[in-house]
């Protein structure tokens, strides 16, 4: 599993570290060539300035603070679960700093698996999902059924989700404890 459990005094703690692969690699090596390039139109810039090229920088700054977050994110990130009988905490961390969300579980339901869906641009990792009022919270992304299926029991042990839907009427994985 990719995943950590830990047993906290009555708090069940799960780790979870992002999937790591070739991407990062290439993420490098293009933040690499995007800050040398970044820096010479911003030599440019400094000598002729210009509307556009002002526009176009602020638009150069956001690819590279979005690369360098993923990059990051993959290196010293990780999703943190904290379940216990009344709350569900998600906790995203990035080198042991990051913000978290708080979640009643008497507000909480149908805790399932959610398969990779779509493909190309439209496409959704497999995850971990339940729905909280209107709102479909979701945790875990990129993970493998066997390894959602064991967490999710995992985590219904430690809280007492409603299940309000049968897997056959949504077409949903659902696993509940046996």
């Amino acid at each position: 599993m990719r995943s950590q459990i830990s047993d906290m005094g009555g708090d069940l703690q799960i780790s979870i570290p992002p999937k790591r692969g070739w991407v990062i690699l290439f993420f490098l090596i293009w933040i690499t060539f995007w800050t040398y390039a970044g820096i010479q139109e911003a030599h440019n810039l400094i000598r002729h300035f210009s509307l556009f090229t002002s526009i176009w920088m602020v638009g150069w700054l956001f690819g590279e603070l979005w690369a360098g977050y993923t990059i990051l994110y993959t290196l010293g990130g990780r999703e943190v679960i904290l379940v216990n009988s009344g709350t569900l905490t998600r906790r995203t961390q990035l080198f042991g700093l990051g913000w978290s969300k708080t979640y009643l579980v008497p507000e909480m339901r149908d805790l399932r698996f959610q398969p990779e869906a779509g493909s190309g641009k439209s496409r959704r990792a497999s995850r971990i999902a339940f729905d909280y009022g209107a709102k479909t919270v979701s945790f875990a992304q990129e993970i493998e059924e066997a390894e959602a299926a064991e967490l999710i029991r995992q985590i219904g042990q430690r809280s007492s989700i409603v299940q309000t839907s049968s897997p056959q009427a949504s077409g949903i994985k659902f696993w509940q404890q046996r």
